[in-house]
């Protein structure tokens, strides 16, 4: 049994979907921490912003992570914030390996402007509002992104094919297994 692995950064930095492929390479389950609490309270993200609002969701995520961060053999994609709040960065490196996907401001618009839609802190955001908002995230989180114990640049990452080979790369990583120590 190993320890659970958690995948941060920002929004649209490839977390989920390297994260399925890593959980495949290694035999383990992947859970999307977006996915899950969406499930759970049976809502989507944005109406829950607009019902309970950011702070209302960051407390459904706190209650989430503080529940499955003992699982093993787990990959979990984190919702972009996640980290950000509290001492959620804290118990994530203790419960599991934390790996950090940094992605330039530049290549991170291009993405998002493709799904932003779906995610509510930028559906509204124009082309310029996006980039500023992206820049200006990026430097309030680096400072937590970058205590992960693992970094990983991902802006080259530009094909499922390279997502792939990015996924066996990880789950070749022996940093990546750390056995959870029985009692």
């Amino acid at each position: 049994m190993y320890k659970a692995i958690f995948l941060l950064g920002f929004m649209g930095s490839g977390k989920s979907t390297v994260g399925r492929q890593l959980a495949d390479e290694l035999g383990w389950q992947f859970i999307d921490t977006d996915v899950f609490i969406e499930t759970r309270w049976r809502q989507r993200i944005t109406d829950m912003f607009a019902s309970v609002g950011e702070a209302g969701f960051r407390r459904r995520e706190r209650m989430v992570i503080e529940e499955l961060m003992t699982m093993e053999d787990t990959v979990f994609a984190t919702g972009g914030g996640m980290p950000c709040y509290g001492d959620t960065m804290e118990l994530l490196r203790e419960a599991g390996v934390t790996i950090y996907f940094r992605c330039s401001p530049e290549v991170l618009v291009q993405r998002l402007e493709l799904c932003k839609r779906t995610r509510p802190t930028i559906r509204d955001k124009s082309g310029a509002e996006l980039e500023a908002f992206v820049r200006t995230s990026l430097l309030e989180r680096a400072p937590i992104y970058t205590r992960a114990h693992y970094t990983y640049d991902i802006d080259e990452i530009v094909s499922p094919r390279m997502e792939r080979d990015f996924a066996r790369q990880l789950a070749a990583d022996p940093r990546l297994r750390q056995p959870v120590l029985e009692g």
